[in-house]
């Protein structure tokens, strides 16, 4: 019980965290509109964004259990874009 909660709040932390990059592109783009077309847009965008997250996430997963090999080579490529994060912040 308490590996299935605290999965799920690492799920939320993430989806947190990706929302509000969402929301700072989605505000960015909002604020070059007129004002009358602000709304419309933010809500638009907000809209998509969920309806792509949800949408991916479910291709994604179904790929996952689908194709065997996919798994380990998404591990690896997580490990090879945070090898060159680390290298990129420690690089003089």
């Amino acid at each position: 019980m308490r590996t299935v909660f605290l999965s799920i709040v690492a799920i939320a932390f993430t989806d947190i965290a990706l929302q509000l990059d969402n929301a700072l592109a989605i505000s960015s783009v909002a604020s070059t509109v007129p004002v009358q077309s602000r709304l419309p847009v933010l809500a638009g965008g907000v809209l998509l964004a969920a309806a792509c997250l949800f949408g991916f996430t479910l291709v994604g997963s179904h790929l996952i259990e689908r194709v065997g090999w996919l798994k380990p080579m998404a591990g690896l490529a997580l490990v090879v874009i945070g090898a060159k994060l680390v290298y990129d912040f420690f690089r003089p």
